[in-house]
């Protein structure tokens, strides 16, 4: 390709698309290049055949309104209009759901503690919350409370914002964040929203923005690796079909070059091998980012679930579900119900369920194990919701590696994470929920991406 552009962005997942609105407003002209044939990324949605329009798994907004999502949505001119909150989460648990205000009306011995503890929290400062990065949230729990019923209303929600099963494995220091977030702009321990039209209530905003602004949005196409002269970048090489009649391994691409001399790869760190070379002896990162990298790529989390079609509803309540240990899989549980949350995403009268367990990423690649997990599954969400053989139109289940990104253990959140400019490398950078910026899931990513645009425009931009 002839053109030429000030920055390329791989990648149209919501970090990417955002990097790629902010920098094109600004006045860079910017390309973003996606290998799918539709933006979104791990927030895409489909629309499937009777009114039925689903996300990939099961995704929710942490803060909704008031969430680095939507402030990125509106950085580049849109607005997410938001469906429905949900500000209590159900737990499974004696056989029964129950809320968490059931829970602490059951136990008013704690509701002074629950208080204490939620004190504790919003006010804590920053330098504060940094030092307990590489602490657990079993042990900053331990250090903090004796309450058996305050310890297990704190769990579950850890469990929710890190998908990590054991709280021994998860980080303090992202809870204690996302917790204090929720609770100085919602004054609630965790608050989650549905964007009405699922995830593309998110991620359709952010593309019109960016094609409104003048940006180029390249679906379909894969980069086949960054290209750079001696430490600075040159571009990306970009993979186009073959004149070869060969098939199978014996087939190459063609590449054809798009120069720019910023890029930005909002790719999980699992993906950057595919575009960049991380071999120590030719790569242009340094030795000790590679090192930090490679313990890094492969510390995600894992689910695996079911999307359900259900003729009529078998839980119509707008709150997130959620259990700590399952009676049959042993692995803790969450759902939803999207189409309490907006019925558009489903025809009407009946009802989208969306569930999931957090599993070990080495259950997942083990198909005796994810097999038995699943039928388990299966049979722990009949218990849950009786009566769902008979009322499921059609199910479908999936597996998921990398839901939230980098794995929000000790040691592997905030400034422990990659920083999103590339060390000793002119105009590289990084963007997505692998790399530095805190937040649940989606937020995470929302928040890189942000900061990333932020630190391009500093050197590249207009009054750079």
């Amino acid at each position: 390709m002839a053109e030429r552009f000030d920055a390329i962005v791989i990648g149209a997942g919501i970090a990417g698309l955002g990097v790629a609105g902010l920098l094109q407003r600004a006045g860079m002209k910017t390309l973003c290049i996606e290998k799918d044939k539709q933006a979104g990324g791990r927030m895409q949605g489909y629309d499937l055949e009777g009114g039925w329009r689903l996300d990939i798994g099961l995704h929710m907004a942490e803060l909704g309104d008031a969430s680095s999502s939507a402030e990125l949505v509106k950085a580049v001119g849109k607005e997410v209009e938001w469906a429905a909150f949900s500000e209590t989460v159900d737990i499974w648990r004696g056989g029964r759901w129950q809320s968490l205000q059931e829970m602490i009306i059951a136990s008013p011995e704690d509701i002074e503690e629950i208080k204490r503890m939620m004190k504790l929290v919003a006010f804590m400062d920053d330098p504060t919350l940094e030092a307990t990065d590489l602490m657990s949230w079993g042990d900053w729990l331990d250090a903090n409370t004796t309450s058996v019923v305050t310890k297990e209303l704190f769990e579950v929600n850890g469990m929710i914002m890190t998908t990590v099963p054991d709280p021994y494995e998860m980080s303090a220091g992202e809870i204690l964040y996302i917790a204090r977030e929720n609770l100085l702009k919602k004054r609630n321990f965790l608050t989650a929203a549905y964007p009405r039209g699922g995830m593309l209530g998110i991620i359709d905003p952010q593309r019109e923005a960016f094609e409104e602004a003048g940006g180029t949005l390249m679906l379909g196409t894969e980069v086949d690796s960054v290209q750079f002269h001696g430490n600075k970048v040159k571009g990306v090489a970009v993979k186009k079909k073959s004149l070869s009649p060969y098939t199978g391994w014996f087939y190459m691409d063609d590449l054809d070059l798009i120069e720019a001399p910023v890029v930005i790869c909002a790719l999980p760190l699992w993906s950057l091998d595919g575009v960049l070379d991380t071999n120590p002896d030719t790569a242009v990162l340094p030795e000790w980012w590679l090192k930090r990298y490679e313990d890094l790529k492969y510390e995600t989390t894992g689910l695996i679930g079911y999307t359900i079609a259900l003729t009529e509803p078998v839980y119509d309540k707008a709150n997130f579900l959620s259990a700590l240990e399952l009676d049959h899989t042993g692995m803790p549980f969450q759902a939803f119900v999207p189409s309490a949350y907006d019925p558009g995403v489903a025809p009407e009268g009946k009802s989208l369920m969306q569930t999931d367990c957090a599993v070990e990423v080495d259950q997942i690649f083990d198909k005796f194990e994810l097999e038995r997990l699943l039928d388990s599954m299966w049979t722990d969400i009949g218990e849950m919701f009786p009566g769902i053989d008979e009322k499921v139109e059609w199910k479908f289940a999936y597996k998921c590696i990398g839901c939230d990104g980098l794995a929000r253990k000790p040691g592997q959140v905030g400034a422990f994470k990659p920083d999103v400019v590339a060390p000793g490398v002119e105009g590289l950078y990084f963007a997505g929920d692998t790399y530095r910026g805190r937040g649940l899931a989606l937020n995470s990513a929302a928040l890189s991406g942000k900061n990333c645009a932020e630190k391009v425009l500093e050197k590249y931009g207009p009054t750079g």
